[in-house]
This record gives structure tokens, C-alpha cells and sequence, in this order.
């Protein structure tokens, strides 16, 4: 019989949550930019997109976003 470790199954249980947020969030904010990308014109989207990353600091309170690099 497996001996159990109710720390370790605890700890497990909180980091999965976490993951499901962050996934559930990074989700929420690409459908968006998703959906902005589906303007008419590329000056449309570009404005979507934008209206999009302002909402995303304005509701987070971040100024600046890291650059991520390829």
C-alpha cells in the first residue's frame, strides 16, 4: 500500500489550480487579440489589438510588458 504525503498532496492540488488559471487566462486574452485580428482592414486590427493590450494593463495595472525574445 502506497504511504501518502497529505503536504505533497496538497501542494499538487494548489499548483494544479494555478495552472488552470493561468491557462484559462492566457486564453481568455489571445481569444481577444483573436478576435481583433478579424477586422476588416489592417489599420481595424491594428487598433483592435491595441485596444486590446490597453485594456490587458489597464485591468492588470502593468505599465510596460517584458519583451520576449525568439
Amino acid at each position: 500500500m502506497p504511504i501518502t504525503h497529505p503536504q505533497a498532496d496538497f501542494v499538487n492540488l494548489v499548483s494544479s489550480e494555478i495552472i488552470t488559471g493561468i491557462d484559462r487566462a492566457v486564453g481568455y486574452w489571445l481569444a481577444r487579440i483573436e478576435h481583433a485580428l478579424e477586422e476588416k482592414t489592417s489599420v481595424e486590427r491594428i487598433h483592435a489589438v491595441e485596444n486590446v493590450l490597453r485594456e490587458y494593463k489597464k485591468m492588470t495595472g502593468k505599465t510596460d510588458l517584458l519583451c520576449a525574445s525568439a
